[in-house]
């Protein structure tokens, strides 16, 4: 990445990591993580977190002190990450502009996820710290637009809300249970927009309530719905879920012994909501809503329980809005050709030329040559160096798809690596991760060996440092 092309950590967060390194050392520690650590301050904000997070994991769990520090500084350090919260969208072609985009959105470096799984790790060590922490956590979310595909997605904040609440206080008390559910409930409240809905029905299922506490988040849930946001493209990306999602909730109710009639009232008007406000031009899945909700009053009889079916009146939006405009890849001369050359190495059927093709003689020529192509190609007629970049990798790694254990595959690995030290995606941190968390996910497997001499040839500072994560601090998963 040209020496790490990047901006600064801010200077509050070097602060505090310098407060961290001047605390004294009460007992010996892996010289090996405590390398790993100072090399992670050193590179951008998200890349820095993710790693500390990882160091921190890989401390022994006779350190709790080290371990929180750690934490500590990764949440602190997140704060300074491009990208707020995770974003999807409804499927896009990938081979467009909102396709890389949308793709880029749903990595978890960003902000949010980032802080979530400290906070999740630090409830193992220090419950208190953890709920006090997660209470810092605000998403600030975007203005929904029909003209952009991306909505956010807050699965890992629900989902750490549930968890902290259900295991971070005694639950072998009445208080201790009732502690949880009011700290639940507290931050439930903060859900506006149609893309935290499905997102909050999960938490609350995983909550696990009892009873009383069912009813309770019920009321709690209608009262948010009710209170929500119209926001047109949030909700034409998250209704499916929404419906579905709550057809699971219903589901769990009814195992508790609570009806489920309630939630199908309360689901009625929101969707009536929804439905009647401005919707995107491109909003795709209404009738299919519509037609499952009314499916369900059928079968079940609401009418009689004063559920109506959803009318076409209802389902009528008051106006329509924007829509969202594709840019497709691929497009100009150079672009097209070296496209439709990758076509061919990988031919024309579902599946990829045989193995047996792949390594002859000519085939592998052909691949050389066209990885000479893929390296050689400048961004002189593209629109942005982010399109530029996203093309340009995605023809890289097709190579490291395709081309099987050879010469040739070792100067495709390194192609790929100096592609990525040289290249920073147009400054987009996440679109870059996108393609080098490709790389990265290479050192587990049989190309361990080239894809480390790569990356140490390189000398680039973020490959480097997922390289030596990759040998001290293995990836752990458990954060519930």
């Amino acid at each position: 990445m040209r020496g790490s092309p990047w901006v600064g950590v801010p200077a509050l967060l070097v602060l505090v990591s310098a407060a961290a390194r001047q605390e004294p050392v009460a007992r010996l520690r892996n010289p090996q993580i405590e390398i790993l650590i100072e090399e992670a301050r050193a590179v951008p904000p998200e890349f820095s977190a993710d790693v500390l997070i990882r160091a921190a994991q890989a401390v022994p769990v006779t350190d709790p002190d080290w371990r929180r520090e750690l934490l500590e500084e990764a949440f602190m350090r997140a704060y300074g990450a491009q990208q707020e919260y995770r974003r999807r969208a409804a499927p896009l072609p990938p081979d467009t502009r909102q396709g890389a985009e949308a793709l880029a959105a749903d990595t978890p470096l960003n902000r949010v996820a980032l802080q979530v799984r400290a906070v999740q790790l630090l409830r193992f060590t220090d419950a208190d710290r953890a709920r006090e922490l997660f209470g810092w956590i605000e998403p600030h979310l975007d203005a929904d637009t029909c003209e952009s595909a991306l909505t956010p997605a807050l699965d890992e904040y629900y989902v750490a809300l549930a968890t902290l609440s259900r295991q971070s206080f005694a639950s072998t008390t009445s208080q201790g249970r009732s502690d949880a559910l009011s700290f639940f409930e507290l931050f439930l409240w903060r859900a506006r927009t149609p893309s935290e809905v499905p997102s909050v029905i999960r938490a609350i299922r995983r909550f696990r309530a009892t009873t009383g506490e069912a009813a309770n988040l019920e009321a709690l849930l209608r009262a948010m719905l009710e209170n929500g946001e119209l926001a047109p493209r949030a909700f034409s990306t998250s209704e499916v879920d929404i419906a579905s999602q709550m057809s699971a909730l219903r589901d769990v109710d009814r195992a508790l012994g609570i009806g489920g009639t309630h939630l199908l009232a309360t689901l009625r008007r929101y969707l009536v909501a929804q439905f009647e406000g401005p919707r995107c031009s491109d909003s795709a899945a209404d009738d299919a809503v519509v037609e499952w909700f009314n499916a369900i009053i059928r079968r079940e009889g609401g009418e009689r329980d004063g559920i109506a079916q959803i009318s076409s009146i209802e389902a009528r939006p008051s106006r329509r809005l924007g829509a969202v405009t594709l840019s497709p890849y691929w497009t100009t001369p150079e672009a097209r050709r070296l496209h439709d050359d990758a076509g061919r190495l990988r031919g024309t059927g579902t599946q990829p030329l045989p193995l047996v093709v792949r390594r002859s003689r000519g085939w592998l020529e052909q691949a050389d040559r066209h990885l000479v192509d893929v390296q050689q190609w400048q961004a002189t007629r593209e629109a942005s160096a982010r399109d530029h970049f996203y093309q340009k990798g995605s023809l890289f790694l097709s190579l490291v798809d395709l081309v099987p254990r050879s010469p040739t595959r070792v100067r495709v690995l390194r192609a790929f690596v100096d592609f990525l030290h040289h290249e920073d995606a147009g400054g987009q941190r996440a679109l870059w991760y996108l393609f080098a968390n490709r790389l990265i996910e290479r050192i587990d497997s049989e190309d361990r060996r080239d894809v480390l001499q790569a990356i140490g040839d390189s000398g680039d500072r973020v490959l480097l440092l997922y390289a030596h994560a990759a040998r001290t601090a293995p990836i752990n998963r458990r954060t519930n």
